[in-house]
């Protein structure tokens, strides 16, 4: 699959390995307090997580995009796509911290959700937040995405949200 996802301030394309040295260093302990990961300890721990994520495009199960600034193609982020030919797909994000609080992050989301809804038709998409982490709940709610369940991860409680298709 050759993705070119192309929005206002972004161009979001699969990862490849020329992306993980711009990747690690923005990988940190307080962007990761929120998320399902732990920080990998070095940079040989995370290459062994993105080793996968070629293979996982190539199955076709998972879509790890990387978005880049498309002035000057600086890292912004990275925003997945789980599952991308089921029915709901599992959507996830993480801008870099310098970044925040600019939009970046549901206007990435809203790029790959309308490349998803043009190629694969799903009936709505996933998307699991900790509890704590405001500014993703009032992202996902931005989206039209409502609260059906609740589940405890070893680190947090996650709300599942579903965002219509």
């Amino acid at each position: 699959m050759k993705t070119v996802i192309k929005t206002q301030r972004m161009i979001l394309r699969p990862f490849t390995a020329e992306d993980a040295d711009d990747i690690w260093p923005c990988m940190t302990t307080n962007l990761a307090r929120y998320m399902r990961w732990e920080r990998p300890a070095s940079a040989e721990d995370f290459e062994k997580i993105w080793r996968k994520w070629p293979v996982q495009l190539a199955e076709e199960s998972n879509c790890v995009f990387i978005a880049r600034n498309n002035q000057d193609q600086s890292f912004i982020g990275l925003f997945g796509m789980h599952g991308f030919k089921t029915p709901s797909p599992r959507l996830g994000l993480w801008v870099r911290e310098e970044l925040h609080r600019q939009g970046l992050g549901p206007e990435g989301i809203g790029g790959i959700m309308n490349w998803c809804r043009k190629y694969y038709s799903p009936d709505y998409f996933i998307y699991p937040v900790a509890e704590e982490n405001s500014p993703s709940r009032r992202l996902v709610e931005g989206l039209g995405g409502k609260p059906v369940d609740v589940e405890q991860d070893p680190k947090f409680t996650l709300i599942i949200y579903h965002i219509p298709a």
